[in-house]
């Protein structure tokens, strides 16, 4: 007796009926690109300078905080956002990566929903799994699920929208006409550049404009009152709530928020032909950033493959979405890639994929064969974005800048005697670390925490200084602080941090007798410790001291050695030289006569070195390109500390 072997799907399809194979595809697709996303979510706080994460910190410290966001508010995100980092919170899960599984669970949610569009076409399942996958795997969408990012909600709103016009262009449902109202509108007050699909809903719905004629008050109403969930901005203000953005509680505060749609900020029309070059081939670099441009190309000819083959209302629509944003990014371009062109295109790759998927119904309708191979080459494709957008993504997730930041900034909180200093830090990424430790990790415990949108004229008048990060003068100059609040003062509390005072220092440290070395250039250095932080790694503090105003600027030579002097490089074992004192930022034309400035700078012992000595001096660079120095200061190696010593 023969036995008849039937293939695996056929024999999946005897045992499920239509309905549960559907959900199974859209359930499954959403398990397995959450599963992609979880292996590469952000757990920590964001500290990474990629224009992806540019407002990744504001949202991790925002969300916990039941707080508002930047423009134009984002509310349901802020509050169902919220609601979701909270409950998590309660199972032990910290902020930073609540707010990173709150974009993962919307990526699955629109990678399923993307399921459900493709298959309203009737492409196969598995080829509408495949596919979707493809759009979950391009390099923005992974990356903005694995952080605290709004954008994979831009999405899942997007693409409910789709649908919703979709199926209401097919069966003219008036509950359905409701529901489009209500999601169109979200999409829209989410995300104020989703209004360019208003023309593709319509194109979707347009079959049944009687029904909207006649149910329009309706319609208008439910939009109306999905409108009212901008009303949590002001409520959160006047609760108290201790992260909000643009006094949202205020009238002009609020509407700015809700009116605002970044145009004077972000739109930028090109003026001339070579400008409209430069744009579109940075249109074409990121794209391929993103997806293979063979890839996106083949999804674009497959909906317009659709057109033909099931006509062009709605597989125009589709096309009218996924050429629109990629148009838009050429009018938002600042000539670099910005957060805001990463995102734009974001609905281009879901439009393609539907386009892929719709090869793959095309080919099986005609030769099965063609359709199971279609479908490969897609997991082959998916098995590539896999390979090779994962290692980005991890790069930027796991990137600990802002570890450092907070390592540096608590290092002072532990070293420092004064009570409630007050620590700035530019809004942005420090600040937004530093706001996260302090919140929820207990760290930087007794420093008054505030931005550079304090008052600080009334805390120099009370406290006469304030203390902030070394990398702050990078964007704050020395010049920019004189400017604002007259003479200001340096100094180096520790590696990293700077006091800025009123007053110019005039005390050495207390760790032993003073020195008095005299450089011969009028700088005498007060006081030098030399310790070991590691076994591998001396910090060496000095106090210099000014002896007349009007100096010419030096610069600071410190050398490891092992003989002294040295013979030649080889005795160099390590230098930690600066441009200028205080880790460049305060020149020694800058200081007044008398005054002293505390200073650090460290030094790495390589592994097996015998190092004998640390000499410091100033120096110039002379017209004939030459270095010359000032005496030199030579300070014995200290011994190294026995950990028995500490018990």
């Amino acid at each position: 007796m023969t036995t008849i072997r039937t293939p695996f799907s056929d024999q999946l399809k005897h045992r499920l009926t239509s309905t549960q194979l559907r959900w199974l595809a859209i359930a499954g697709a959403g398990v397995i690109a959450f599963i992609f996303y979880l292996s590469t979510i952000q757990s920590i706080p964001n500290g990474s300078p990629h224009p992806y994460t540019t407002d990744v910190g504001e949202i991790q410290n925002a969300l916990p905080r039941w707080g508002t966001m930047h423009f134009p508010g984002y509310p349901l995100y802020s509050l169902v956002g919220s609601l979701f980092v909270s409950v998590l919170r309660i199972v032990g899960l910290e902020p930073a990566i609540g707010t990173s599984l709150f974009s993962a669970v919307w990526g699955a949610i629109s990678v399923s929903l993307l399921v459900a569009l493709s298959m309203s076409f009737n492409v196969p399942a598995l080829a509408a799994v495949s596919t979707s996958l493809l759009y979950g795997l391009a390099t923005s969408v992974w990356m903005d699920a694995s952080l605290a990012e709004v954008h994979t909600m831009t999405v899942a709103l997007l693409l409910a929208s789709v649908l919703a016009a979709l199926q209401f262009g097919r069966t003219g449902n008036r509950s359905t006409l409701l529901w489009l109202s209500l999601l169109s509108t979200q999409a829209v007050l989410h995300q104020r550049a989703l209004v360019f699909i208003a023309p593709a809903l319509l194109l979707l719905a347009w079959p049944n404009w009687r029904i909207i004629r006649r149910d329009i008050l309706p319609a208008v109403g439910v939009a109306l009152a999905g409108a009212l969930i901008y009303l949590y901005l002001p409520l959160r203000d006047w609760m108290g709530a201790e992260w909000t953005f643009n006094a949202p509680g205020t009238w002009q505060g609020f509407w700015t928020l809700l009116l605002d749609t970044k145009v004077d900020r972000i739109i930028n029309t090109p003026g001339t032909v070579t400008e409209i070059g430069s744009r579109v081939t940075g249109l074409r670099d990121l794209l391929a950033h993103d997806w293979p441009l063979a890839l996106l190309a083949a999804g674009l000819l497959g909906l317009a493959i659709a057109g033909i083959w099931k006509g062009w209302r709605e597989a125009g629509a589709l096309l009218m979405i996924a050429l629109v944003f990629p148009l838009l990014t050429t009018i938002i371009w600042i000539g670099r890639i910005g957060d805001a062109a990463l995102a734009v295109n974001l609905p281009t790759y879901a439009m393609a994929a539907v386009g892929l998927a719709i090869i793959s119904a095309y080919l099986h309708e005609r030769a099965p064969l063609l359709g199971i191979a279609s479908v490969l080459v897609w997991i082959s494709v998916g098995i590539y974005l896999f390979i090779d957008h994962r290692p980005e993504i991890l790069i930027v997730t796991r990137d600990q800048s802002a570890n450092e930041v907070i390592k540096t900034a608590d290092a002072f909180e532990s070293e420092s005697g004064e009570l409630a200093p007050t620590f700035m830090a530019l809004w942005g990424r420090d600040y937004w670390a530093l706001a996260y430790a302090q919140e929820y990790q207990e760290k930087l415990d007794g420093i008054e925490l505030v931005d550079h949108n304090a008052n600080l004229d009334s805390i120099f008048a009370e406290q006469e200084k304030v203390y902030t990060l070394s990398t702050t003068f990078y964007l704050w100059s020395l010049d920019r602080w004189v400017e604002r609040f007259g003479p200001v003062y340096l100094s180096l509390v520790v590696p990293g941090v700077v006091e800025i005072d009123k007053r110019p220092g005039s005390a050495a440290g207390n760790s032993g007798a003073d020195l008095n070395f005299d450089l011969g250039n009028g700088v005498t250095v007060r006081q030098a410790q030399l310790e070991w932080q590691t076994p591998t790694e001396l910090r060496l503090t000095v106090f210099w001291e000014s002896g007349s105003p009007g100096q010419e600027d030096y610069s600071v030579a410190l050398h490891l050695v092992a003989a002294d002097p040295p013979t030649g490089p080889q005795d160099i074992l390590d230098q930690a030289d600066q441009a200028h004192p205080v880790e460049g930022w305060y020149p020694v034309s800058r200081w007044q006569n008398g005054e002293i400035i505390r200073d650090m700078y460290t030094l790495n012992v390589p592994v097996g070195a015998n190092p004998i000595a640390v000499r410091l001096s100033m120096y110039q660079v002379g017209d004939d390109g030459q270095f010359h120095n000032t005496e030199w200061l030579s300070l014995g190696i200290p011994p190294q500390r026995d950990e028995a010593d500490d018990s």
